[in-house]
């Protein structure tokens, strides 16, 4: 059974000084997570990524909404 995990334990989305987006999240495995995007990605990128990045470390590719 494929877990479905809303992904609004994201912490807060902030910019950083030199043009970062840093997002604050855990993992379905309950690893916390501190990851930097790029100042350009989208949503939709970052969502992905941490999709991406869930489903190599937990092996569930929950659905990940991003609240800013």
């Amino acid at each position: 059974m494929k877990k479905k995990i809303l992904f609004s334990t994201m912490l807060g989305i902030s910019v950083m000084a030199l043009a970062q987006v840093q997002a604050v999240w855990t993992s379905t495995c309950g690893v916390r997570h501190y990851t930097t995007f790029p100042d350009n990605y989208t949503y939709n990128q970052m969502a992905n990524t941490i999709a991406d990045i869930n489903y190599g470390e937990c092996g569930t590719r929950p659905n990940v909404t991003i609240n800013p």
